[in-house]
C-alpha cells in the first residue's frame, strides 16, 4: 500500500467536520494525487518515503486533507464524484413487464484525477509543485 499523508483525526481537525464513512479510501486516493503532483519536487525522505522536513510533511498532510474535504463537500451536496461513482446516463432494458436499469460504465473526469485548487496552493507555497492559473 502506498503512503497516506493524513489520518482521520488530522482530516477532521483540518475541515472541522466528521470524516466520511469511506475516509480511509479517500485519504489514500488523495495521497496518491499529492504524490503525483509532487513527483518532480526535491525533498529528503525517511526510509518509508515520507518527507523528513516537518513543513513539507505538513504541506502533504494539509493538501491531502483539502482534497478529501472538497470531495466530502461535493458528496454532501449530492455529487457522486467524491468516491469514483461518476454521474452519467443510466441504461434501461425492458422486456414485457420487467424493467432493469443500471448505471453505464464509469468514466474518469478531471475532478477525479486532479488536485483541487486549495491543495495545489498548499503545495505550491513550498515550491513542491507549480500552479498554473488560467483566466
Amino acid at each position: 500500500m502506498g503512503r497516506v499523508y493524513a489520518t482521520t483525526a488530522e482530516l477532521e481537525a483540518f475541515t472541522g467536520q466528521p470524516a466520511p464513512a469511506n475516509v480511509a479510501r479517500l485519504l489514500a486516493r488523495a495521497s496518491r494525487l499529492v504524490s503525483a503532483a509532487t513527483k518532480a519536487a526535491l525533498y529528503d525522505t525517511d526510509p518509508a518515503g515520507y518527507p523528513t522536513d516537518t513543513d513539507i510533511r505538513a504541506a502533504f498532510r494539509d493538501a491531502t486533507c483539502a482534497q478529501v474535504g472538497e470531495w466530502a463537500k461535493r458528496d454532501a451536496a449530492g455529487s457522486d464524484e467524491s468516491d469514483d461513482v461518476v454521474s452519467g446516463p443510466w441504461t434501461s432494458v425492458s422486456a414485457g413487464g420487467l424493467s432493469f436499469s443500471r448505471q453505464s460504465a464509469p468514466t474518469a473526469t478531471a475532478e477525479d484525477t486532479e488536485l483541487v485548487p486549495e491543495a495545489l496552493e498548499i503545495l505550491a507555497e513550498l515550491d513542491l509543485c507549480q500552479v498554473v492559473w488560467s483566466t
